[in-house]
């Protein structure tokens, strides 16, 4: 059984994944963000083929899960904020293209 993780351990290494994930989030490296999401998307599965031996209701189990679903709402809500900010950018940058464009096109050009 040598190399074969507790489910304790696996549910550690998940909530380490989720914190740094916040934290590539918080900094805005997105290249990494996105590694580590697929990084934890793996060990959950890991996880879920792992027999639990009543780790997830021990009080201990209880407070890692309720630490990692904190820490995964925070996450999604960065994400929103992110998404809405770059929408916004993207709406800010479209309007003033389409303002400048407009008043070019309208300026008279002296020769």
């Amino acid at each position: 059984m040598a190399g074969v993780k507790t489910v304790q351990a696996l549910w550690q290494d998940y909530r380490f994944l989720t914190k740094e994930i916040m934290k590539f989030l918080t900094k805005q490296d997105m290249d990494i963000f996105y590694d580590l999401l697929n990084q934890r998307e793996k060990l959950q599965a890991i996880i879920d083929q792992t027999v639990d031996d009543g780790f997830k209701d021990s009080p201990l189990g209880q407070s890692l899960i309720n630490e990692i679903q904190r820490d995964s709402q925070a996450i999604t809500q960065g994400m929103q904020l992110r998404m809405s900010s770059t929408k916004r950018h993207h709406q800010v940058s479209e309007a003033y293209n389409v303002a400048s464009t407009t008043a070019v096109s309208q300026m008279k050009w002296k020769r």
